[in-house]
């Protein structure tokens, strides 16, 4: 029986749509172009063009397919503890089992979700379908915690958790010490869930003691000095499309300089692209992170201070985009990077192992005292704003200081 022509187009449109899904897991969604993805299916660039449009369509469709596929996912997922007591070592190895599924080879719809959640062109049709798989994911959770009162407006919080922890999972599965780290957080988070008080955070605090942070790449370097404005150019460039953004042409062009003049004041270009990462951290870094107090008595900081503090640094406005917002995305992308080049997981251990680091040595003033902050109270909520962050971002939806205040008293305990 002669294929109808409705048909042909059909079956052309789906094995473009899963060749670039395969073509998006193995060398990243950034990558993609329609002379590859039409040589990968032997098929001519025309043929895409008149199936999906610009490579906008195309890129549509493929996060349609994707958002699918990971709808199945969680209904197989969840399908399969149905009725499962929601306990803590249950709960606790669930979780554990979800992210290593996710961060694993294997997922590749969620790999487009990764490049869609950092992709800067992001027009009303990319929002909706963000905000759609946001929904999906909050739903399969709320649903399957509800079986536990104390567990049904955990939802949102554990899935915005996740969306950070999966990038550094993606990154650094493998490695013991972040094994130690991520298990240690993840148990302190469930046992907050259900009410137990935080134990000591033994292994970041190991890692902390063993940790040797870099120094500010532009310490005691003039603002108008070459090496300043190189590293200024390669951390905005980074900050806006992430750690593959920038290039040796990239920086030089904007510089007005030759490209030699990088290889001049660095012995490589690894080595300028790590300086620059470090120096969009430490650039950025909002004051009370790097311990200048805000002005006031700090026994007078309340939940309505801390919020105003806070609420810039989630904005996701484009004139006044905030720290959190830029720094989740550069992080993530340094996660998507390291998945393909292990040289630079070492870069990503060293911005995973003090997560939250910043806000639990430097919260006097800033968060109010009825709150006990600990440790890993700190990496928790560190975890759940860069996750946060990156979502708002993706589907155009702010973080309010009410959203604010409400992950605080869900993530930190409330003295007596």
């Amino acid at each position: 029986m002669p294929v109808s022509p409705t048909t042909s187009r059909a079956i052309d449109g789906q094995q473009i749509v899963e060749a670039a899904i395969a073509h998006a897991t193995a060398e990243g969604l950034n990558s993609l172009t329609l002379r590859d993805l039409a040589q990968a299916v032997g098929k001519s660039t025309t043929v895409i063009v008149n199936l999906f449009g610009a490579k906008s369509g195309l890129i549509q469709a493929v996060g349609e397919e994707a958002l699918r596929r990971d709808a199945a996912f969680h209904d197989r997922f969840f399908q399969a503890v149905a009725g499962l007591p929601v306990e803590r070592d249950n709960l606790l190895a669930l979780i554990q089992h979800y992210l290593n599924l996710r961060a694993g080879p294997d997922a590749g719809f969620v790999r487009i979700w990764e490049g869609l959640s950092l992709d800067a062109e992001v027009g009303p049709e990319r929002r909706d379908l963000m905000v759609r798989w946001d929904a999906m994911r909050r739903e399969a959770w709320r649903d399957h915690l509800a079986a536990d009162d104390r567990l049904v407006e955990f939802a949102g919080p554990l899935v915005a958790w996740l969306t950070m922890e999966q990038f550094y999972a993606g990154a650094l599965s493998g490695r013991s010490d972040y094994a130690l780290i991520v298990a240690e957080g993840l148990g302190g988070l469930v046992d907050h869930a259900f009410g137990r008080p935080d134990g000591p955070a033994t292994a970041t605090l190991w890692r902390r003691e063993n940790l040797v942070l870099p120094k500010a790449p532009a310490e005691g370097l003039e603002p108008e000095s070459m090496r300043r404005k190189l590293l200024d150019i390669a951390a905005d460039q980074m900050l806006a499309g992430g750690v593959t953004a920038v290039t040796n042409r990239s920086v030089s062009v904007v510089a007005g300089t030759s490209t030699s003049t990088i290889a001049y004041h660095w012995p490589d270009m690894r080595r300028f692209v790590l300086d620059a990462v470090w120096h969009s951290v430490f650039r950025d870094m909002p004051r009370y992170l790097a311990g200048q107090r805000p002005e006031g008595d700090p026994a007078a900081a309340d939940l309505d201070s801390w919020a105003r503090i806070m609420a810039p640094t989630v904005s996701i406005q484009p004139e006044v985009e905030g720290f959190y917002v830029r720094y989740a995305r550069l992080i993530a992308s340094a996660c998507i990077e390291a998945r393909r080049d292990p040289s630079l997981q070492d870069l990503v251990m060293l911005l995973r192992g003090p997560e939250g680091g910043g806000t639990y040595y430097n919260s006097a003033g800033v968060w109010p005292a009825e709150f006990d902050l600990t440790r890993l109270a700190a990496t928790r909520f560190a975890l759940w704003i860069k996750g946060a962050a990156l979502t708002a971002r993706a589907t155009g939806a702010d973080i309010t200081a009410t959203d604010l205040q409400a992950a605080a008293l869900r993530l930190v305990t409330r003295r007596a």
